[in-house]
């Protein structure tokens, strides 16, 4: 079992992920961001979170835990179903009274 020296502080992936959730509150996305994904590249730590709508990936310098770069970006939300927009849905309806004002009218 390794023993850190006292008085020096021992900078890893949870720290990293705590301080980036941090951060991103400060700056006014409040809420739960969960980690996706971290990683060490060199100094660097990566960490990948999200929440609700928003993707964010932000470095951390683990020698000076300092953020060197973040990006924020809106999730996007990939749908095949037809009936998930809102135009196919009126469009349906739109067709069915139209069938249904025929029918009664006698046109059909």
């Amino acid at each position: 079992m390794s023993t850190i020296p006292e008085g020096v502080s021992r900078f890893d992936a949870e720290n990293a992920t705590t301080m980036t959730a941090d951060f991103l509150n400060r700056l006014g996305y409040k809420g739960s961001w969960l980690p996706n994904k971290v990683s060490l590249d060199g100094e660097l730590y990566i960490v990948e979170m999200t929440f609700q709508k928003h993707t964010a990936k932000v470095q951390v310098n683990s020698k000076t835990k300092e953020i060197k770069e973040y990006e924020i970006q809106q999730a996007e939300v990939a749908t095949n179903s037809f009936f998930s927009s809102k135009g196919s849905i009126f469009l349906i309806a739109g067709v069915s009274i139209a069938i249904v004002v025929a029918l009664l009218l006698g046109i059909i």
